[in-house]
């Protein structure tokens, strides 16, 4: 082998093992997926597997269940997403000041992200718990409320609960990128403005907001794809219950998957999430491209 192919070939030897492993671990699943979405295979039924073609789709679609559970995940994602954005963006401001403890405090706020989700869950099931929690005791020692409140059994709490519990997990990590993004404007701009009048809110508006842009779209849609996928925090704190109420699209496919053994219409429905997913993975890629 001459030496010019050989230095052209090496760099693509040196990635083969990674190539290979995404394929096994990654490509190989998804197709399998795709393939195992036009039969009718269901674990629990003695009927031979046939080929059906994109009846499960057609089927999925008219599922209000299905609908339901993905226009559900969706609005979760934005709600959670305001939240999580604007309380990241106030934690990243205020540890990017010279307070007291500052590095104590920048370590106490990694402390929700580096807990495991189901971790987090069991805590906070206990936490929220109507009848020994300590949500209702702090709440009823501030006298805010007169009776417990049914956080993991009442709807609208518990998907309130849900997303209390999602966003207190995504702050950190909003949180310490955005303070990253924060430390890396030069000073110069903010004495510019200071020298033009610029109050305290205009130096935030025009100089900080525009600095932290690209980064701050770049968390947002990494955060929104995570939180999208989120499985187990609330399978675990409410196993998509009361009834339906937080029946989210992953729970949904966790539930075909492991409870009714519907493989076939499971991979069709995972299918469609992945189909959905797409579009801000994209949007993902070519930000971090153009960056």
């Amino acid at each position: 082998m001459k030496p010019k192919t050989k230095n052209k070939i090496t760099p693509y030897l040196f990635l083969l093992p990674c190539a290979v492993l995404i394929l096994v671990v990654l490509i190989y699943p998804v197709f399998e997926g795709v393939k195992d979405s036009f039969f009718n295979e269901n674990l629990l039924s003695l009927a031979p597997v046939k080929f059906v073609g994109v009846s499960n789709y057609a089927a999925l679609l008219k599922d209000p269940m299905f609908t339901h559970a993905l226009g559900r995940s969706v609005a979760w994602t934005l709600i959670i997403l305001v939240f999580e954005m604007v309380l990241g963006l106030f934690f990243a401001t205020i540890l990017n000041k010279e307070i007291f403890c500052k590095k104590f405090f920048r370590c106490l706020v990694l402390v929700p992200w580096v807990i495991p989700n189901a971790i987090a869950g069991i805590i906070w099931k206990w936490f929220l718990n109507e009848s020994y929690g300590m949500m209702n005791y702090l709440l009823k020692s501030m006298g805010l409320i007169q009776n417990n409140l049914p956080w993991l059994s009442d709807q609208t709490l518990s998907a309130v609960s849900v997303i209390m519990i999602i966003t207190w997990k995504s702050i950190p990590f909003v949180a310490i990128t955005l303070l990253a993004g924060l430390q890396a404007i030069p000073k110069d701009l903010y004495e510019a403005a200071e020298v033009d009048g610029a109050n305290h809110w205009q130096s935030f508006r025009f100089v900080t907001l525009p600095m932290i842009k690209n980064i701050a779209t770049i968390v947002a849609i990494l955060t929104s794809i995570w939180n999208f996928n989120q499985l187990d925090i609330i399978q675990v704190v409410t196993k998509g219950g009361p009834g339906e109420a937080t029946l989210s699209l992953p729970v949904y496919i966790y539930r075909l998957f492991m409870q009714t053994f519907q493989t076939s219409y499971a991979s069709t429905a995972a299918i469609i999430m992945m189909l959905v997913m797409i579009v801000p993975c994209i949007i993902y890629v070519r930000k971090l491209l153009k960056g």
